[in-house]
């Protein structure tokens, strides 16, 4: 059997190397120019140990910084944030497609420049090269050539505008819920500098009143001359879990291709965060066709995402319209409990279900 792997970052260097591994014969088609993405960057460290074969260690990050959460009233507090690492994503997604190909993964020259799925397998062009396989792992984000291959159209993304700033030293998350739509923002450290962004379901706020929550955020954090540190700076699509995730899944399996991460619209409704769910579906992904069973892809991310992705649908109007946006900052300050149910959520520890169950009871304690 032999198959192509679209994109290198999360879900595509993770399904890489699982593959290679298991000594299948997998080709690894990279973007022309990766780099980083309007994203924190930030991964829970359970979820490393499930990368067999990869070695984060190595890599330069920071490790559970000091947390910040400010609500639209200007009320802070601190959270200590345990068990979180926070990667320069170049480094995090290079490194992870270098362990692909050390297992044995073939990394081809050029970007992909052509996907054609069917019944009789998948044709890839590249560099004037026209490969087959019988499958392929599309992981080359919202707008790859995977989701055009399998004809799925974007639905309910948000919108990610935000830079990443080198030649800071910062070492603070400060995480932000000015009450405005559902948006909230972030400034993320990261080795040699910080990661900032914001953001929102499209068409709920305008990109201009965006930009200036963001800029409000950062003068009141950042050292004055922000504006004029180096670094890229993005408008990005994030694909969130939602009623059309998993009929786009099974779309592309019509086709001999697996969507997985950003590709198949994975990441959490309310905080859009998709590096752990890039590194899970690509493994499951591999998983399914290493056991013969690329049908069964699907109904894995039903039943491992797609209870938990609909609390965070509800979870998200808890946050930003109900009770929880509101009062958690203030209230948190009086009660250690909340402060430490609002920690493991941000950590990745608490899940969606039973959160509200966890949070009242939390606020009848001392």
């Amino acid at each position: 059997m032999r198959i192509a792997v679209l994109g290198g970052g999360p879900a595509g260097g993770a399904a890489a190397l699982r593959l290679a591994r298991a000594s299948l014969a997998v080709d690894l088609y990279m973007p022309a120019r990766p780099g980083e993405k309007p994203c924190g960057g930030a991964v829970p460290e359970p979820v490393l140990p499930r990368l067999a074969g990869f070695d984060p260690s190595i890599l330069p990050a920071v490790v559970s910084p000091r947390a910040v959460l400010e609500n639209g009233r200007g009320r802070r507090l601190e959270i200590d944030l345990q068990g979180v690492r926070i990667f320069r994503r170049g480094d995090l997604d290079g490194a992870l497609a270098a362990a692909a190909v050390a297992a044995g993964a073939r990394r081809q020259p050029g970007r992909a420049q052509q996907v054609e799925g069917g019944v009789g397998g998948v044709r890839i062009s590249c560099a004037g090269t026209v490969r087959e396989y019988d499958w392929a792992i599309g992981a080359d984000g919202a707008g790859g050539l995977s989701r055009r291959a399998a004809g799925v159209l974007a639905s309910g993304e948000s919108v990610g505008l935000g830079a990443s700033l080198s030649g800071l030293a910062w070492e603070r998350m400060v995480l932000a819920f000015p009450g405005v739509a559902d948006a909230y923002l972030w400034i993320f450290p990261r080795p040699g500098g910080a990661s900032v962004g914001i953001a929102y379901t499209a068409g709920t706020l305008a990109e201009t009143a965006a930009r200036a929550l963001l800029d409000r955020l950062l003068d009141r954090h950042l050292p004055a001359g922000w504006r004029d540190l180096p670094g890229p700076r993005y408008r990005y699509p994030i694909p969130v879990f939602g009623p059309w995730t998993l009929p786009a899944v099974r779309r592309g399996l019509d086709r001999r291709l697996l969507l997985a991460g950003d590709a198949a619209a994975l990441a959490d409704p309310l905080t859009r965060e998709g590096i752990r769910y890039g590194f899970l579906s690509g493994t499951w992904a591999a998983e399914s066709l290493l056991a013969g069973d690329p049908a069964g892809y699907a109904a894995r991310l039903e039943a491992e995402l797609g209870a938990e992705m609909a609390r965070a649908h509800r979870a998200r109007d808890m946050f930003f319209q109900g009770p929880i946006g509101q009062w958690m900052v203030p209230v948190a300050r009086l009660h250690p409990g909340i402060r430490r149910v609002l920690g493991d959520l941000l950590a990745c520890r608490q899940p969606y279900g039973g959160l509200r169950r966890r949070l009242l009871a939390a606020a009848f304690q001392r």
